[in-house]
């Protein structure tokens, strides 16, 4: 809701052209062609220059891109500036590198196939159709010019041609096809034998678990944790605040009344007299007469039916006498309309005139039409204004915090004061977990912000699904702190527990797998440990009936060639299983085409970024170091 409400405005358009155009325009930007971009540029690509304003423009796109996936804050861990201002370089290169190819191997799109290509683009249009206002509108308030927009969308376009070249060639022969299914369909015929852990049977001392905090106290720290001040604008509460008149109501009952009705459809029956367009007045005056008789007649008793079988020269109507079916507004030329629309069930029309002849039109019943009144609407209405109003005010609310909360970044004191609004106090939190508003990662994400508690700056406006609006800045904050041995005993007995278990399962296990290699049979084993195979027959790569791990270590096993081959696989708590593989079956019966299809379109894609790779490393590139 509150993204819509966004979307009324002209910043919008910014994320959709950068989603039409792809990488090279939200990398190049506008000025990538402007020319412009004064200092040392960034790169220079077989002697194209990307120029420091295009590189800016590009970095600026990627961060608010960024920003916006994580809900208006870029996480710490996502990498430094340097970290990301390396990653826009390499792609700039690469976009430069591919695009001078795509040029020099003449891929083009004619003005006719830009034109047609914009004019598609549906935030472009109005009710389906292309608007040059909108378009130059929406382009410009970006800062771009619509000439830069439709020059970058060319070159996208023509890098997208050489892609689609690239991809639309990529195949899979039939052995590696038949080869895919013959794997993909194969069973093999397994038994599994599996030791549980030990764990509870170790005993852990207090000297050693005093040694391992001793050695590992990094791990036992209590995790960075803040307290936020924060202001919130939901659409839910502005709403149920906002009063309508009775007054209101009805006004805009009156304006939107044709919503609330049905259309109205007349069943209508009619003789119609034909005329040539150059007809005389005198001969259309005789037809007018001749149908003016028949009126008579039908009035006198005549059955209208046989009448118009009879006398009738619409050819689509006669032979069923007259019958037009249900007609509603719209469907038929105004004099018959407006006739029609005027009688009542029964009545029986004078002659008409239109421009396919002289009518005489019955009417023979009415449905539909009904307007629902204004009691049976009253809460939509009410529900339809206030969020309107509520609409208009948060999006106005949002903007003024916004500025506020800009202006006076060191507080959110005076936007809560300024707007009426409460100051709310969360308790502490993390970057990983929260309870109550700190729960949604966008809030968490937007705390740990280098703006929000490195500089200690008020957040930009946080979006949440839920039609709400926050502000928020970092009232407290707690280092990491070291925990004490006493919190933190459970958990390492625990660790060492598992740790010991794993080396116990995995040293008796090893041992077992090596008695199988020189004759001990599985069997032999189960009865040793005192536990029971497992028997599921043969199994495929996606069989429910054994642990996925089992599963995939069963197909990386050599085909077994007229003997059992075993393998062994430790359990990360303990545990240890050995798998004995007697037999594999292929069935080539059936190609799989989803696994053959996703084959060829990784295909596709590795060539496509081989080319990408290769014109890169090709390209004579001169970087400036670094880029600042």
């Amino acid at each position: 809701m509150l993204q819509a409400i966004r979307d009324k405005t002209t910043g919008w358009i910014t994320y959709v052209i950068i989603g039409l155009i792809t990488v090279p325009f939200a990398l190049f930007g506008v000025n990538s062609y402007l020319g412009g971009g004064e200092g040392t540029p960034p790169a220079v690509v077989n002697g194209q220059t990307i120029t420091l304003q295009s590189f800016d423009t590009a970095y600026a796109n990627y961060r608010r891109q960024l920003a916006q996936a994580f809900g208006g804050a870029i996480p710490e861990y996502i990498g430094s500036d340097d970290i990301l201002k390396a990653q826009v370089l390499t792609q700039m290169i690469e976009q430069s590198a591919l695009s001078q190819y795509a040029d020099k191997k003449h891929y083009r799109v004619s003005d006719a196939d830009l034109s047609k290509l914009i004019r598609s683009i549906e935030s472009f249009q109005t009710d389906g159709k292309f608007n040059p206002e909108i378009y130059q509108a929406q382009v410009a308030s970006t800062g771009y010019s619509t000439a830069g927009f439709e020059q970058e969308f060319r070159r996208s376009q023509a890098i997208e041609q050489l892609q689609t070249g690239i991809s639309a060639t990529a195949f899979t022969v039939d052995s590696i096809k038949n080869q895919l299914t013959s794997l993909a369909n194969q069973t093999r015929k397994v038994r599994v034998l599996t030791r549980p852990t030990q764990s509870g049977f170790i005993d852990i001392s207090e000297q050693e678990i005093e040694q391992y905090f001793d050695e590992n106290t990094s791990r036992f720290m209590t995790r960075e944790q803040v307290r936020i001040d924060y202001l919130e604008l939901g659409l839910d509460a502005i709403k149920a605040s906002i009063e309508i008149t009775n007054e209101q109501l009805l006004n805009r009952y009156e304006l939107t009344k044709d919503v609330y009705s049905s259309p109205e459809y007349r069943s209508a029956s009619h003789i119609l007299l034909t005329m040539d367009e150059d007809i005389s007045s005198e001969d259309s005056d005789v037809l007018r007469q001749e149908l003016s008789e028949l009126r008579n007649q039908i009035e006198e008793g005549a059955n209208f039916s046989e009448l118009a079988k009879t006398y009738s020269q619409d050819p689509g109507s006669a032979s069923s006498g007259g019958s037009l079916g249900e007609v509603e507004r719209g469907m038929m030329v105004k004099p018959f309309e407006d006739t029609l629309f005027e009688l009542k069930v029964g009545d029986l029309s004078e002659p008409v005139k239109s421009s396919f002849g002289w009518h005489l039109i019955r009417l023979d019943e009415v449905s539909g039409g009904e307007t629902k009144s204004f009691d049976e609407v009253k809460s939509d209405l009410v529900d339809e204004m206030r969020n309107e109003l509520a609409e208009g005010q948060i999006y106005d609310l949002s903007e003024s915090l916004a500025n506020l909360a800009y202006e006076q970044s060191d507080s959110l004191e005076p936007a809560a004061e300024e707007l009426g609004l409460k100051l709310q106090t969360s308790d502490w939190f993390d970057a990983s977990s929260g309870e109550g508003i700190t729960s949604n990662s966008q809030i968490r994400n937007a705390a740990f912000s280098n703006e929000v508690l490195a500089q200690g700056l008020n957040s930009e406006a946080i979006e949440l699904s839920d039609n709400r609006v926050i502000f928020l800045r970092v009232r407290e904050q707690k280092p990491e702190s070291q925990k004490m041995l006493a919190e933190v005993s459970n958990q390492i007995d625990m660790i060492i527990r598992q740790t010991k278990s794993r080396d116990e399962g995995a040293e008796v296990g090893k041992k077992a797998l090596a008695s199988l290699s020189v004759g001990k049979s599985l069997d032999d084993i189960a009865s040793d440990w005192k536990v029971t195979a497992v028997d599921p027959g043969f199994i495929s790569r996606n069989s429910p009936d054994i642990d996925g791990n089992l599963v995939r270590l069963v197909f990386s096993m050599n085909k077994p060639d007229g003997e059992q081959f075993f393998e062994g696989f430790s359990h990360p708590d303990g545990s240890y299983s050995l798998i004995e593989l007697s037999a594999v079956l292929s069935n080539d019966s059936e190609d799989d085409a989803t696994k053959v299809n996703a084959l060829t379109v990784a295909k596709s894609s590795a060539e496509y970024q081989a080319v990408l790779k290769l014109l890169t490393a090709r390209a004579e590139v001169v970087k400036a170091s670094p880029v600042n």
